[in-house]
């Protein structure tokens, strides 16, 4: 009877125990679950959906261990009036790291690789330096952004959609020169977890995309593959950018290469689950909740980025511990994950346009769901960028009309002997030799300032990845300093003549000529 007796008060003292909650991924009993007043987060998203001109988005939100809202806004294609939905697929962009970064910590886990083996264990050919010497760069360098990869490094991601885009992809970097040492200093690149893909292709012996779809499968997110691997592309939402003060249907370059860091596709309904996943609450075995909590320890070795956050694997972490984030942008496509499991509340936002309003929506949504007002949004940088690109291209266009108006002017001022050429000699050759310097020195300007502007990418990565104003603005400003020149040139060969009341008509001195 004692033992009988002892035997039911330890199995109490069990299921009462915060371990016990834990392991069963239950909230705890003083866990208050937020009541979900789903016309406010309606209210709430599609007020900022129309702030974002996003054409479509799909929103989901957990609490405990449930999915408590899902729903699809605007269009997933506007011109054939298909609405978005929570099945509705969207590329990911940067969220698609922590998958990439939860592969590989599943790879270490089977002992088929270590963190802090030099990634030339796996890949011998990749070749990187830092002052002219070959630099040691590990995978938990590349997993935490701390390799000393520079951010630029996205320009020389190749255009590609063959099977070897990976490899391709990889190998463009072979050769660059490391911005710091590795592991002295977070710096965000994205092209590490291109690397991290690779490896992962190397060390499972198979494709990363079948890897992936393989883990994925096993997750149960069915719906979520690599962008390379989906069967029915009419699922994904067509995905847009802003030009012209409205978005625009956007056809991105395939950059096959960039999908461990960018290129996996999802919907609300999945990332409903991989939140759960995040939270400990969806029912998976030990070993897997094992890498997906060391997922969420960042790496404190270095200092936090501007914003005070470290970074784990594929997240974002608050220096408290308490909030793990995530934003992604492709040309035409965004996402932001946020999650608080201390409270186990989880949102995800996903959109078919490149905006920073799902960040601000996600946020938004978190505070609602901890009722606290959300915090006011920041001008997004796309719409604001295609702003200031249509009121400069409006002042150039003005200006170059007046130039032309002048030189339209100038054959008949020849004609009626208004003009006449006067050979580039003496002081006149020096100022036109200076006006030539000049020009010169105003192009070079110009590609040094949008160099500086678009932090050392080209201007064909800015064409991909800007509104479209941005490239008119750049070659109308290109343009307009030639055609400055070129009428500089026309007038200071024929200058304007004075007329005698009587007389023949005589050129202007030298120091009167326009």
């Amino acid at each position: 009877m004692v033992k009988k007796l002892a035997f039911y008060v330890l199995m109490v003292l069990l299921l009462v125990s915060p371990t016990a909650a834990s392991a069963e991924g239950e909230a705890p009993a003083s866990q208050k679950q937020p009541d979900i007043d789903v016309a406010a987060i309606d209210r709430f998203v599609q007020a900022e959906l129309v702030k974002a001109q996003s054409p479509g988005a799909a929103v989901v939100i957990v609490s405990g261990d449930r999915v408590v809202y899902t729903k699809g806004f605007g269009l997933a294609d506007r011109a054939s009036g298909i609405p978005a939905a929570s099945t509705t697929l969207f590329e990911l962009g940067s969220t698609s790291k922590a998958f990439t970064g939860l592969a590989l910590l599943e790879l270490e886990r089977e002992n088929a690789l270590r963190l802090d083996d030099p990634v030339t264990r796996y890949i011998p050919w990749l070749s990187l330096t830092y002052q002219g010497q070959p630099a040691k760069v590990t995978l938990a360098h590349l997993l935490h952004h701390t390799s000393g990869v520079p951010f630029a490094s996205l320009a020389s991601i190749p255009i590609s959609s063959e099977e070897q885009a990976l490899e391709q992809t990889v190998r463009a970097l072979s050769g660059t020169a490391l911005d710091t040492p590795p592991g002295d200093k977070y710096q965000y690149a994205t092209i590490n977890y291109d690397v991290l893909g690779l490896v992962i292709q190397e060390v499972s012996g198979m494709p990363y995309e079948a890897y992936m779809s393989g883990l994925l499968q096993r997750l149960g997110m069915s719906s979520t593959v690599p962008a390379a691997q989906l069967k029915d592309p009419q699922r994904l939402a067509k995905g847009y950018k802003i030009g012209f003060g409205s978005p625009r249907l956007y056809e991105a370059p395939d950059y096959r290469g960039n999908t461990p860091a960018g290129y996996l596709v999802s919907n609300a309904d999945d990332i409903g689950q991989w939140l759960l996943l995040q939270l400990g609450t969806k029912s998976i075995s030990e070993a897997e909740r094992s890498i997906v909590e060391r997922s969420h320890m960042p790496d404190t070795s270095v200092g936090p980025d501007a914003n005070g956050t470290y970074y784990a694997t594929g997240w974002f972490v608050t220096t408290d511990g308490k909030e793990l984030s995530h934003q992604g942008s492709n040309p035409n496509f965004s996402s932001y994950f946020i999650m608080r499991p201390q409270e186990r509340l989880g949102v995800g936002v996903l959109a078919n346009i490149n905006s920073a309003y799902t960040f601000h929506i996600g946020q938004g949504l978190m505070s609602l769901l901890r009722e606290q007002e959300p915090p006011p949004a920041e001008a997004d940088f796309y719409p604001l960028l295609d702003r200031i690109a249509m009121i400069s291209l409006g002042l150039i266009s003005v200006f170059m009309i007046i130039l032309a108006a002048i030189a339209i002017g100038i054959p008949g001022q020849l004609r009626r002997q208004r003009r006449t050429f006067v050979p580039p000699k003496g002081r006149r050759l020096v100022g036109l030799v200076a006006a030539l310097v000049l020009t010169g020195a105003c192009l070079w300007g110009i590609g040094l300032l949008l160099q500086t502007a678009f932090a050392g990418l080209p201007l064909a990565v800015v064409a991909v990845w800007s509104p479209v104003t941005i490239i008119w603005f750049v070659y109308a400003l290109y343009l307009f300093v030639v055609i400055a020149f070129l009428f500089f040139l026309a007038v200071w060969l024929f200058p304007s003549v004075k007329r005698r009341r009587s007389g023949p008509v005589l050129p202007a001195p030298a120091e009167e000529v326009i």
